[in-house]
This record gives structure tokens, sequence and C-alpha cells, in this order.
């Protein structure tokens, strides 16, 4: 069938100027951008009225924690949260009543994950020990979660199940002794997850995304602390038959253990967070700097000696893998890219540019200006979350409190590097944040270092022309032309020409995904076993 979607305004996000008044598909793939009037173009099966409204090709998040998001959201609750100019609750009495109200009304609930925890912005300055967690839940299992995800606190209850030894421990965690034991947390909750739970979770993670016009996610998912993870394979079937598109990057440090994902994959991929972490963060000082936390003298560190990751970037370059890599601190920064360049060095001309996925450095928050530098040079993309350090500033001032004043202010030069060509990719980091993209791309327009702030046009082309050059995918999708693939969504204002004030309240009218119009998920039992039996695509 032949539709022409017309009387609006087309930003193919080629040129930030470039627009056309109509576009026209056939089955899942455009077949004309054009300002011609409706009454000349012939032809056509079906015609829509735009009205007025603006079409942009469908956003990408790349970076997302999938299977919690999506599933494990149903076995949690967020702690914290900003009203009225103010987080709360922001004091160990505020939490304890939170918990203890939750508790009361999910008196069923095996396991009770809490997110969302803000430790900066607790007059304790601290996260809750175990002794306190057993005595809010009554002695059941539970773990909060810092807000960067980075740190947690977990009961007495649930150290036990996990095989962790409460002796001496007060049940705080951070560091590797929190990173590398997420797999196990994740089994424990998953366990409880019933088919029910499972349908809702897919309905209202794609409901969501076509609201906010997201059509495709990097997923970045599987723990190795797990001697078999089920539950990545388990994700990757449900993937491969979701409305939305996939792309799984699981977190293996050992690249063998990815292998299987391989046949699925529309291209090989690793990493992410999970034993890809080569550090934490500033909220929960454990983010590699060169220099002391200001408020505990204390330095993080890299978790991996850097022959190491040597080894494993040089791996996945011969295996063809596209790699992922969370690094924040600076040291954890020039760490991977210092291992990128040598690896680029010594298979220099092997690339041959388009169509070939960008290795990937995640968060890239603090880098030195060398790494700045180097970065320039490089077949590299920068997945990021300015979202987090506009919030950082307004309201959870972690920053300010835990790092010396000059390295707050060096955080990434978005705009330096984007005029520079570097690949520059949007993400959430779901659940550490929410899906909404377009608070994220606030956080670009309102950047922490205003003078290095983007445009709400390269703001946008984080969502979509960048993440497809990220993916190997350009000659698909990310701009709408002439061949790519049908996906787009409408909004009712310019995104390109938004104040500041507008651009996180946007969203899309509807989203057109493969060429047909998004259709909101009930969420059932029986939507979901339809959902299975359909035919895989590549994730």
């Amino acid at each position: 069938m032949k539709t022409l979607y017309y009387g609006g305004t087309i930003h193919t996000m080629r040129k930030e100027q470039e627009t056309f008044t109509a576009l026209g598909i056939e089955e899942d793939r455009i077949i004309f951008t054009g300002s011609t009037e409706k009454e000349t173009l012939k032809g056509y099966d079906r015609y829509v009225d735009l009205e007025g409204m603006h079409v942009f090709p469908t956003l990408t998040d790349s970076h997302v924690h999938l299977l919690y998001t999506m599933i494990l959201a149903a076995s949690s609750f967020n702690l914290c949260e900003v009203t009225a100019g103010r987080i709360v609750p922001d004091s160990m009495e505020g939490v304890e009543a939170s918990v203890r109200d939750y508790c009361r009304s999910h008196p069923k609930q095996k396991i009770i994950a809490a997110n969302q925890y803000i430790l900066s912005a607790m007059k304790e300055k601290r996260l809750p020990n175990r002794r306190e967690l057993d005595e809010w839940t009554g002695g059941r299992c539970m773990i909060i979660y810092n807000i960067d995800g980075h740190s947690s606190c977990i009961s007495t209850a649930l150290m036990k199940k996990l095989g962790l030894s409460c002796e001496g421990h007060d049940g705080r965690f951070s560091g590797e002794e929190h990173e590398f034991m997420q797999g196990k947390v994740t089994n424990l909750i998953a366990a409880s997850v019933t088919p029910g739970v499972l349908a809702r979770g897919i309905a209202n993670f794609s409901n969501l995304c076509a609201r906010y016009g997201i059509s495709r996610v990097c997923a970045m998912d599987g723990n190795e602390d797990v001697k078999n993870d089920i539950l990545t394979r388990l994700l990757a079937f449900i993937a491969s038959r979701m409305d939305i598109d996939i792309r799984l990057f699981p977190q293996y440090l050992d690249l063998e253990r990815a292998r299987p994902f391989r046949r699925l994959q529309k291209y090989p991929r690793a990493g992410g967070c999970g034993s890809w972490e080569l550090d934490g963060s500033v909220g929960s000082h454990s983010a590699a700097f060169y220099v002391p936390f200001r408020d505990t003298g204390e330095k993080g560190h890299c978790y991996y000696e850097k022959s190491l990751i040597l080894s494993k970037v040089k791996e996945a370059r011969q295996k063809g893998i596209q790699l992922s890599s969370h690094a924040i601190g600076e040291a954890a920064i020039d760490q991977i890219v210092d291992c990128y360049e040598q690896a680029e060095k010594e298979n220099a001309g092997q690339r041959d540019g388009a169509g070939v996925p960008l290795s990937r450095i995640d968060h890239f928050e603090f880098p030195s200006r060398e790494a700045v530098e180097k970065i320039k040079k490089l077949p590299v993309a920068l997945t990021v979350q300015p979202g987090f350090s506009w919030l950082d500033k307004r309201y959870l001032k972690s920053y300010e409190q835990f790092l010396p004043k000059e390295k707050a202010e060096q955080q990434i030069p978005l705009k330096e590097l984007t005029e520079a060509g570097v690949c520059i990719c949007g993400s959430s980091d779901s659940p550490v944040q929410s899906m909404n993209p377009y608070e994220q791309m606030l956080g670009m327009v309102e950047f922490f270092l205003p003078q290095q702030s983007l445009t709400p046009y390269q703001a946008l082309c984080t969502y979509t022309r960048e993440p497809a050059r990220m993916l190997g995918e350009e000659k698909d999708s990310g701009t709408l032309e002439v061949g790519k693939k049908a996906d787009f969504c409408v909004m009712k204002k310019d995104f390109c020409r938004a104040e500041p004030g507008e651009i996180g309240e946007f969203c899309a009218e509807y989203m057109v995904k493969d060429g047909k119009r998004y259709e909101q998920k009930k969420g059932t039992v029986w939507e979901l076993v339809k959902m299975l039996f359909r035919r895989k695509k590549k994730i």
C-alpha cells in the first residue's frame, strides 16, 4: 500500500533547514519527499493530512538497561523525587516512612527494590545500613539503589539469599563490591515475575517509547556474575519479536559468552555496563579521578588493569565485535581511550567507513583534555546523558559537594566535540533516569557548562542521525530520505525552534514504525503469546 502524508513540515534531519511538505511511503520504505501539493500527487492508496504538524525521524535511546526497565520495575518503586523545587524525602526519617508505607501496601512481595535514592540530598549524607532496613521492613528482603545505580544498601535477609557474609558488614555496597553482584540480584527479583507482569512490562515500555517517538533502543543487558545467564537469553528471544527495535549489547567481559547471541544480532556487539564498567560514578564516590573527592579525601580507581582492557579491545577488533564501555571519571576515560587508540594504530586501514559500527564509550562525563583531543581523531561514538548533570546542577548537588570545582567543570565539551564531527548519541541509562529523551536534550541545550550547550537541532541529531551512524545503520535510518525505513514521529511543534522551557515537555502525537502507525499495547497475556509467535527479527 502506498500512503502520502501531506500538509505538514517534514524535517529530514540531513540539514537543519531542509524541510518538505509531503512524504510518500510504500510498505515500510520512503518513496517520496517533496513540497508538491496533494492534488498533484496521484497514485496513492491513502492520504493522511498532517494538519500543520511536524515530522521527524524516530529516535534511538542508545543506552537502556532493558530487562530492569521493562520487567523488574514491577517489583520496585522510586524513593525520592523532586517536588516543588526540593527533593523529598531528604532524611532517614523520611526514607523510613516511605519504606514502611510501601511494605504495608505490598505485604506479599518477596523482594523489594527501591530506586532513585538521592544520597547527596540526605541530611545524613549516607545510605541506610542493613539493620535499619531490617527494622523498617520487618526482616524482609530489600535493596535500595542510589540514584546513579552504582551503590546500594541491602537487608540482612537479602544478603543471606545472595550468599553474602553479614559478619562485620553494614549492608552498604559500592565500587566493585556493588557492581559485580547485580546479576545475582536481578535473577532473584526476576524469579517472581509472572507472565502477567511480563506482558504489562513489555506493553508499558513499548507504549512509553511510542509516546516519545522512540523506535529503537540499545539494550545493555547481561551479567557475568551468574553462571548461566538464562534471563538475558530470554530477553533476547523477547526482544527479537517486539515492535520496538532492540540492539542488544551483552555485558560480558568474556567475549566468548556473547557468541550465542550473534545469530540474533544484526551486528556482533558486546559491552556496556556490568562487567564493562571501568569505574563507578560521582554520586557513589567510585568514579576514577586522579584527585580525591573533596568530601571524603579518597580517590576512586579503575576496576581493571589497562593490559586486560587492551587485550579485550583487540579481541573485539579481531572478531568484528562492536564494543561499548562505561567510563565516567578521567582516569577510566583515559584508560579506554588509550586502548582504542592503540588498537586503531595496530589495525589502521581496516575500517571502510560508512556502514561500520563505531566502538563506544558510554557516559564519557569527565574527560581529560588529552582524551578530548584523541577522541577527535578516533572512530569512536560517545553515549551521553546530560539530563543527569542538568538535574544535578539544580537539585542533586552531588558534583558541587563531592568534586573539586575544577573537576566539576571538566565535563564533556559537547559543543566542541559536536562541531569537530565526533559521533555523540543521547540516551537515558534507564532505569537510572526517565526514558524521556527530551529531558536529556534539555540537558544538552541548557548544559552544565553554558558555553558548551547545543542547539535544539544538534541535540535532536544525537537521537536521530548520530545513533544510526554509531550502529552502522545510516543507510536505513537516522534521516528521512527516499529508500530509508518509514520510521517517523509526528509532533505538534517544531522541536528545532523550541525554547528551553518547552523542550522537556515534548512528546509525539503518534509514531509510524515500519510504515504503520503504532497501536497502543494493552498488556494482556494473550497479546504476549501472539507476540512470542511472531517471526523474529535481528537485534
